[in-house]
């Protein structure tokens, strides 16, 4: 009887698209072999993969960094998230919750490592503390990171992980990109170092952007909106604010981007995602949206934060989208704009450069736009490479 291929899933907890994307191509495992998977993920995403009965080894409390710095970092941030300032904390945390993990791969012998953005894990591959235990895959969708301030900490910041990170391909044994070369920014990573597009198509591999639905299997838009319980006939808007940052200031803008979207769509039904209720009674308010796909398939125009996951399921399903990057954060803002600029979807809007009524404008004029798809996949490529890789490594020992 053939025994399960044993893999360690490491994640950063930051960003729920993250969790939903590991999901996915864990489930395509499980369809193709019996696979026996212990995740290494602090919370918050600990206690969410929890929910979803997956098994989240003891190791994950000890770490240090990943989400729990984020979240420290966010909870002292009074005015813009500084991103820099998170990466600058949790890099001197590797090393500690890298010695935790090499815990869990000394007491159980595992066929395969992935790592979602696990950049404990990368670098301590690449600086080579400890000896691999079994092949190791990571997967990204951003490459190295961008001083979005002129402030010399912030350059200095930026520079110094982009020269760790020129060195990173070390580490795995596969390099996974999440997308495609060309919506890689085009520029160098710093002074004297290589270009973010050239380093990518030297040493990654490039897969389709992963959701965890098929967009071609599911009902039609009306379909969908009897199951949600939502008006079939008018006009939907929804739009969802994450957490992090100025979130009262940012959830009156988007209450007064839908006063303004009100005027021209009088009888149109306004959905706000949020982690707090706002004020307004024609506005419907929900702290949470289970499966927010279908919710996002069932509008006719949505507003965003703009992280991974969200954007790649709108962009999946066509529906029209402005997305909202956190203020200069790098990975939301300057590589999310490269990205929706190559596919030719959405629109990326700051809130510090518009006013609502001009968001609202541009909302009205999209609406007429010819809805534009992106192929995406759902975890099979990904799954199929990562089954081959532990399958070789097996029969090389």
């Amino acid at each position: 009887m053939r025994k399960a291929i044993k893999i360690l899933w490491a994640l950063s907890s930051v960003g729920k698209g993250h969790i939903m994307r590991d999901l996915a191509i864990v489930d395509q495992l499980r369809k193709m072999a019996d696979v026996d998977i212990d995740w290494l993920v602090p919370d918050p995403a600990g206690d969410f993969l929890r929910s979803r009965g997956q098994k989240v080894l003891e190791y994950s409390d000890q770490l240090a960094g990943s989400g729990k710095i984020y979240g420290q970092v966010f909870s002292e941030s009074t005015e813009e998230f500084n991103l820099l300032r998170y990466t600058r904390a949790d890099t001197r945390l590797h090393k500690h919750d890298f010695n935790i993990s090499s815990t869990a791969w000394q007491e159980k012998k595992y066929d395969v490592i992935v790592g979602d953005e696990a950049f404990w894990l990368l670098t301590g591959f690449a600086s080579r503390w400890d000896k691999k235990p079994a092949p190791f895959i990571f997967l990204t969708d951003f490459i190295g990171t961008k001083a979005m301030r002129s402030n010399l900490k912030d350059q200095f910041t930026a520079w110094m992980n982009n020269f760790r990170f020129s060195f990173s391909h070390r580490g795995p044994d596969l390099y996974l990109y999440v997308g495609d070369a060309e919506e890689i920014p085009d520029d160098n990573l710093g002074f004297l170092l290589p270009g973010r597009k050239k380093w990518a198509q030297k040493h990654c591999r490039f897969v389709r952007p992963i959701v965890g639905f098929d967009p071609n299997a599911l009902q039609g838009k009306h379909e969908i909106r009897k199951k949600l319980d939502l008006p079939v006939n008018q006009k939907i808007f929804l739009a969802t604010i994450g957490p992090e940052g100025k979130y009262e200031h940012r959830i009156a803008i988007i209450e007064q981007v839908f006063e303004d979207l009100r005027m021209n769509y009088p009888d149109a039904y306004f959905v706000i995602a949020g982690s707090k209720s706002g004020t307004k009674k024609w506005i419907h308010y929900y702290e949470f949206l289970d499966n927010l796909y279908q919710y996002f398939a069932a509008s006719d125009f949505v507003i965003t934060q703009s992280g991974y996951g969200k954007v790649t399921e709108l962009a999946a399903l066509g529906t029209p989208f402005i997305a909202i990057p956190l203020d200069y954060h790098f990975e939301q803002e300057y590589v999310m704009r490269h990205r929706l600029d190559h596919y030719g979807i959405g629109r990326l809007i700051t809130i510090r450069d518009h006013s609502p009524n001009d968001i609202a404008k541009i909302a009205h004029k999209m609406m007429d736009k010819e809805p534009t798809t992106v192929e995406v996949d759902t975890g099979i490529e990904v799954a199929k490479l990562i089954l081959n890789l532990a399958e070789n490594s097996n029969g090389d020992k």
